[in-house]
């Protein structure tokens, strides 16, 4: 083969390897056996480049559909199949991870932008700034009509007057409160002026958030109950990785299809085939396990994203 080859796009070949310098065996091999990088380098395309940035994020090679298959259809097989040494058949545990939240929250985005659209809508002050001028602000999503009242209030210069009795904590004077006092009457307002729908919505809109949270939490769960196994809490922490990745695409696909009972139930089955074929648990052993893990795993997940929900409407 000539320098300039059509197959090496310009680059001319070189008898060693342009990274490292070592010398190449004949024939030329794809890749380099001191380095592992490429023989045949040449300038890419957009979509070469596309594919490498992504591809150290997110998996898109072959190995991901098969690895999804087993995912879906062989509840702990990627788990077992990552302990018994399978590396390379099968996308590795974080790739399958950072690939389903990936997936998900593009999904998740694009499914919520369908559903609430920005609405706008204007709202007159009891308290006018001036006679005949009544002050109109916009009305935020999901925003109450006592928050737009109180915010035309405050722009009209008639700001509510807020008092906590119990802390006796006023908001118009807080030079008088305590930091601790302040976040907590900020708390009880902001929380007494939302209605069971936007508390059910903002819960909801972080609960994915909270789900990256809680995966090493789930695995220290998983720590916890099977204490006396000997596992290690790197091996709880593989089956975590998997058992998320199949939640973010079941809830992905459950919001889409508007069929969140229904996979709820698919899933607590299908992990409970993947713990029992991971820990090799009897039926009942996998049941009684897998209730008391999901009602810690609830529990821990609702007050971890209600902290978060308060705090987000303290601070707003």
């Amino acid at each position: 083969m000539s320098p300039t080859s059509p197959k090496s796009h310009g680059a001319p070949e070189l008898p060693y390897c342009r990274n490292c310098h070592f010398t190449l065996a004949t024939p030329r091999p794809v890749y380099c056996g001191h380095c592992g990088q490429e023989t045949d380098l040449h300038p890419p395309s957009v979509r070469e480049m596309f594919t490498e940035y992504l591809g150290h994020y997110v998996a898109f090679d072959g190995p991901l559909w098969r690895t999804l298959w087993a995912l879906v259809c062989l509840p702990g097989h990627l788990t077992n199949a990552y302990f018994r040494g399978q590396r390379r058949r099968y996308v590795l545990p974080l790739r399958v991870y950072l690939t389903a939240s990936f997936l998900f929250f593009v999904g998740y985005h694009l499914l919520q932008h369908g559903k609430h659209e920005e609405q706008e809508a204007d709202v007159e002050s009891s308290q006018p700034a001036a006679p005949g001028k009544p002050v109109k602000v916009k009305v935020k999503p999901g925003q109450t009509p006592a928050e737009a009242e109180a915010e035309a209030a405050s722009t009209a210069g008639q700001g509510k007057k807020s008092v906590n009795t119990k802390l006796g904590c006023d908001e118009q004077h807080p030079e008088a409160c305590s930091r601790s006092e302040l976040l907590v009457t900020g708390l009880v307002t902001k929380g007494k002026s939302m209605t069971g729908d936007q508390w059910k919505a903002r819960f909801s809109a972080l609960a994915p958030y909270g789900m990256l949270a809680m995966q090493p939490v789930f695995a220290a769960l998983l720590l916890a109950m099977f204490a006396g196994s000997g596992r290690r809490y790197a091996e709880h922490f593989v089956f975590s990785l998997h058992s998320h990745s199949l939640w973010f695409l079941a809830l992905l696909l459950a919001m889409a299809a508007n069929i969140e009972g229904l996979m709820t139930f698919a899933v607590f089955g299908q992990g409970l085939v993947a713990m029992r074929n991971v820990y090799r648990l009897s039926w009942f052993g996998a049941i009684w396990r897998g209730l008391l893990l999901s009602m810690g795993y609830f529990v821990l997940l609702v007050v971890g994203v209600g902290l978060l929900v308060a705090g987000i409407a303290a601070t707003a």
